[in-house]
């Protein structure tokens, strides 16, 4: 318990100036950061499976937030907060209908390399969103090469007292991130920026500083939105439910397995469900896991969810009886505070590793990387989706296939090298499929064994189908595996079925109980296959007897 304690103040420490910065990026008041916090941690830890993870207001959740919100709100703080509450309430009640049909795989079409690149591409989203903010002058254009663009332009204008203390704080950030990458940065980065702006004076010399925070706890209410806003937010709550969810997933199973302990994605599902509805109806905005927070926790001896209690108890004390002091801290401190974290997403070790494993998953990260920063942070998620589904069906369609042979001295039949030595006896043709025969692939794969039948020299007299791989077939791939086998046996070509699995047998038999294939023999690997064929041709030939 006392691991927890502590744990839970370290997280309280981390959390409050960093919700209160991500406020800024959704265009909302800062308290609203502290509302999410507080729905989220209650509406998680009551229903977690989760021993580890920290919920609450998180640097992609928002930013992904704050593109589906903007085009709506209009520069309108007030139309942006009840925006941000509407799609924390959308995003919780997919999560809950996920959780109740049990949909959670629906989450892993965010594969590793769209996280990756939607990760590095809001990362720099998030830079450029505050380079205003540091310089000390609005730049009104909001698209991500626009920001670059104006940022260099307005440097000359900088206002120099924000801008020295910008980058002075940036600096210490980093230097922190390197050397103590444990200590809560976030607080010192707020400490140095309220003493630095009291100390020379900096409010009267024009530096801006945050509104006093009313003290208090919110209240319930719904969101103050029209039909039309609902319908328009269905596309961000969407990619909000998705993003949450398969984030918070691998954050919670990363954590889980340091120790052993079991984790039940469906329960995760209604935890995130409840924290975002939770979030939404004391008025604050799309939660997530928080790695950062999740990990100060782990670090600090936090072992249960009393962790989240602890700090979701201070977070109240904090807005009861201290938030009147954040008008003391400089808003240029926040913007700090979101630079450092966006340099931190930056996830160059997780590309390289693209790099050297899978050549085409770095191109889907880069692609999704480019999309954000092209068509903005929704689109971007959006297209890193259907790139992923379309890479899948893609493989799919052109599935992987062998040719097997026998090494020397061996009765069974391998997919072996092209270096490595093997052979089929003559006239026969061993082939095993590496995927299921379905739609979009049964007419490429009947063409390829057709193509490999031309060119086998001598002619092939027996074709052994290996279904080891193949763990299901529809409707559609039946069809065209029975025009195949009738093809063949037509042309005098034996056609037999080796190692599939009871379930496929048992569907092949009810689809094509009046076809000769649901009476073939099914061997139980393809040496039997072959060897029985062997005999046959041996005993056709030598006579009876």
């Amino acid at each position: 318990m006392g691991g927890d304690i502590a744990a839970g103040a370290a997280v309280a420490i981390v959390l409050i100036p960093s919700v209160l910065a991500y406020s800024e990026l959704l265009g909302v008041a800062p308290i609203l950061g502290l509302y999410s916090a507080l729905g989220a941690m209650a509406g998680y830890a009551l229903f977690a499976s989760s021993r580890k993870c920290i919920v609450g207001p998180d640097t992609t959740v928002a930013l992904l937030a704050a593109s589906a919100i903007a085009p709506l709100a209009a520069g309108d703080p007030v139309r942006a907060a009840a925006l941000a509450a509407a799609l924390a309430v959308m995003s919780g009640a997919l999560l809950l209908v996920a959780s109740r049909f049990d949909l959670g795989a629906a989450a892993d079409l965010l594969s590793k390399p769209v996280l990756v690149g939607y990760a590095n591409g809001a990362a720099l989203i998030l830079v450029a969103s505050q380079l205003g903010s540091v310089i000390g002058v609005p730049i009104p254009r909001d698209a991500f090469f626009h920001k670059l663009v104006d940022a260099v332009a307005a440097l000359p204008h900088a206002h120099l007292p924000t801008l020295t203390l910008g980058l002075a704080l940036v600096s210490v950030l980093l230097l922190m991130r390197a050397f103590a990458p444990r200590a809560p940065a976030a607080l010192v980065g707020v400490v140095v920026g309220v003493v630095a702006a009291q100390l020379f004076g900096l409010p009267e010399k024009g530096l801006v500083m945050l509104r006093p925070l009313p003290p208090g706890l919110p209240s319930p209410a719904v969101p103050d939105v029209a039909l039309a806003d609902v319908r328009a937010l269905v596309p961000g709550a969407i990619a909000m439910a998705f993003l949450v969810f398969a984030e918070s997933i691998v954050l919670a199973r990363t954590l889980a397995a340091r120790r052993g302990e079991a984790l039940d994605a469906n329960a995760e599902l209604t935890a995130l469900g409840m924290a975002n509805a939770a979030s939404g109806a004391l008025g604050g905005y799309s939660v997530g896991a928080s790695g950062s927070r999740s990990i100060t926790a782990d670090a600090a001896g936090g072992r249960t969810q009393l962790t989240q209690w602890v700090a979701l108890a201070l977070l109240v004390a904090f807005m009861l009886w201290l938030a009147p002091l954040i008008g003391r801290l400089p808003r240029v401190a926040l913007a700090a505070i979101l630079i450092v974290a966006g340099i931190g997403m930056l996830d160059f070790a997780a590309s390289r590793a693209l790099a050297r494993l899978d050549r085409r998953s770095l191109w889907l990260s880069l692609a999704v990387s480019g999309g954000v920063l092209a068509l903005g942070v929704l689109p971007g998620v959006l297209l890193g989706i259907a790139l992923s589904v379309a890479r899948v069906m893609i493989d799919t369609a052109r599935p992987g296939d062998a040719l097997l042979r026998r090494r020397p001295n061996d009765k069974h039949f391998h997919d072996l090298d092209d270096e490595e030595a093997g052979e089929s006896p003559p006239g026969v043709v061993v082939y095993r499929l590496y995927a299921p025969l379905i739609f979009a692939n049964a007419r490429h794969v009947a063409d390829r064994l057709r193509s490999l039948l031309e060119r086998a020299d001598p002619p092939t007299r027996c074709v052994v189908m290996d279904m080891q791989a193949v763990t299901h077939i529809d409707v559609t791939a039946a069809e065209v595996l029975v025009a195949l086998h009738d093809e063949l046996q037509a042309a005098g070509i034996d056609v037999r079925f080796a190692r599939a699995n009871r379930p496929l047998r048992a569907q092949l038999t009810r689809w094509l109980e009046d076809h000769e294939i649901a009476r073939e023999r099914f061997f139980p690997s393809a040496h039997a296959a072959v060897d029985d064929y062997l005999q046959q041709e041996a005993r056709r030939e030598n006579g009876p007897g």
